[in-house]
């Protein structure tokens, strides 16, 4: 059956993409293929149709048992002879699926998986190796491809174990798929797949539909999110973000509170009320899913009219991931980011609390590197938050290696930066930074809140008030003292460390780096 008829009776689709074109010509020339395309392009399309025009099986490698789910829901609903194999399986429909997958041509043409599910099972590998024996392994395909990077804003360590799929399967093409890597990330997917010389596909990242904004979160924010799911948004679908499971439940049931029809998500629910929730969304039987990042890799919904970031997003690439699940019928959407510094600060104890012994020193270090780099990651997610000189559109494309030189204004009023630049104001910040330095150069153990409170002249500071800048600043707004120490943290002119104290507390202690030394010898103009 050719290509066209089973695009249009199988998916339904008369035509393709140009870059699904591009991709699929070369898959079914059995190159090794990596695609970064954004979140709802299509990329799935790529690997699935060529599946059933070629022989053998195809096999997908997964991070997220809920997306393996859902598309071999979706393809076996098309009438595509397809399979899962993972832990949650019963013994009956593992050893139907071992039954098949042991025929002399199996009638399966994509067979999905967890990495663990494969790789970390003698049975399963023997059955593999078999069908490889046997040439009838089509392909290998990982989606989600970051996660494997060291790099990557989602490392998961047990991804890592298919970096032997080259030598252990020799001949049989691969296919990497990602919506976020950067240029380092990139390279890393191709360095731990043995990928020399693959075919490389991008598409822009730019997503102009999505109206990009971004406030302070407070105590008010969840009753501001009801009142516009009740009014702007009525009837219409949304998702929340929140970074843990407690906070997910926390504000769903302020949201029902509020007479919202809401369902929570995360991975720490049974398979079965995940599902349910799931499908509740799905079928908008409830208007808005409260859930951690787990939720939405690979779910179709292209209604999505809202995406609400309750909490910091850990990584640019994790925050366009998620903001991608808005407006994929490319009608306008909101993308609206609740933002708190403390996010920062509970995200830098939650990595230095993830740091366990590992017999292994090949995954230890790859852990300290991955938790290293993620700090990293939250920094640039942070700068991005706080420039507001440039149009969000252009740095995030610019931050994922696509270049364009479009100015202010450039996204017609879709981001915050754009639809205010006539009242932008830029104000020089360089006395009220050299006293900052001074003051922790000066100061013993002390923190951001101490900073701001000594320079400000606050009654609670009282043994520093003959230092020669107590109060120097008590004009000033707190709330500009707060983004001028944000400032030199992120542009690292400022240390923040966290330190554990021997009663298990994490303690802030800010200290200063050599490159301050500019701003305090007057080399170094600061202007915000």
């Amino acid at each position: 059956m050719n290509l066209q008829i089973q695009l249009e009776n199988v998916f339904g689709f008369k035509s393709l993409k140009p870059f699904q074109e591009r991709v699929i010509d070369s898959a079914l020339m059995n190159h090794d293929i990596v695609v970064i395309s954004p979140t709802g392009s299509g990329k799935s399309l790529c690997f699935q149709l060529p599946a059933l025009l070629c022989e053998g099986i195809t096999i997908v490698l997964s991070p997220l048992r809920s997306l393996i789910y859902d598309q071999v829901e979706s393809l076996k609903s098309k009438g595509i002879t397809c399979e899962l194999l993972n832990s949650d399986l019963n013994v009956s429909d593992r050893a139907r699926v071992y039954g098949e997958l042991s025929k002399k041509i199996p009638d399966i043409k994509l067979l999905y998986s967890t990495p663990e599910s494969i790789i970390c099972n003698e049975d399963t590998m023997r059955l593999i190796k078999n069908l490889h024996k046997n040439k009838l392994i089509s392909r290998f395909v990982l989606d989600e491809a970051h996660c494997i990077s060291t790099w990557g804003h989602d490392f998961r360590p047990n991804y890592l174990k298919v970096r032997n799929l080259r030598s252990e399967y020799p001949g049989v093409p691969i296919i990497a798929l990602t919506a976020t890597a950067t240029k380092k990330v990139e390279a890393d997917i191709q360095d731990i797949l043995s990928l020399p010389n693959p075919k490389i596909f991008k598409s822009s990242f730019l997503r102009d539909n999505l109206i990009i904004t971004i406030e302070d979160r407070n105590k008010e924010t969840i009753n501001e999110i009801s009142r516009l799911l009740k009014n702007k948004y009525k009837n219409q679908s949304a998702i929340i973000y929140a970074h843990s499971r407690k906070e997910c439940e926390k504000q769903c049931a302020k949201l029902i509170e509020h007479g919202i029809l809401a369902e929570f998500f995360h991975a720490g629910l049974p398979a079965k009320k995940r599902n349910q929730a799931q499908s509740d969304w799905l079928e908008n039987k409830v208007q808005v899913i409260v859930a951690t990042i787990a939720f939405g890799m690979g779910i179709d919904k292209p209604d999505v009219r809202v995406v609400f970031h309750y909490n910091l997003p850990k990584s640019i690439e994790g925050y366009y991931q998620e903001i991608g699940r808005a407006g994929r019928d490319t009608k306008p959407a909101d993308c609206i980011l609740y933002y708190s510094y403390q996010d920062k600060i509970v995200y830098e104890k939650m990595f230095n609390q993830s740091i366990t012994e590992d017999k292994n020193l090949f995954y230890k270090q790859k852990k300290l590197d991955n938790i290293k780099y993620q700090i990293e990651k939250l920094y640039d997610m942070i700068g991005f938050i706080e420039n507001n000189r440039d149009c969000r559109h252009i740095l995030l494309c610019n931050y994922f290696g696509e270049k364009r030189k479009e100015k202010l204004g450039f996204c017609e009023n879709r981001c915050y930066s754009c639809s205010n630049m006539r009242s932008l104001e830029i104000k020089d910040y360089t006395d009220l930074c050299k006293s900052i330095l001074e003051t922790i150069m000066n100061k013993k153990d002390i923190n951001k809140t101490k900073v701001k409170k000594i320079l400000m002249g606050s009654k609670t500071e009282k043994e520093s008030l003959n230092y020669k800048d107590y109060g120097k600043f008590k004009r000033e707004k707190g709330v500009n003292i707060d983004r001028v120490l944000i400032h030199l943290i992120i542009n690292k002119y400022i240390k923040e460390n966290l330190i554990k104290t021997h009663n298990g507390f994490w303690m802030e202690k800010l200290d200063i780096y050599s490159k301050s030394q500019k701003i305090l010898n007057g080399k170094k103009k600061i202007k915000i």
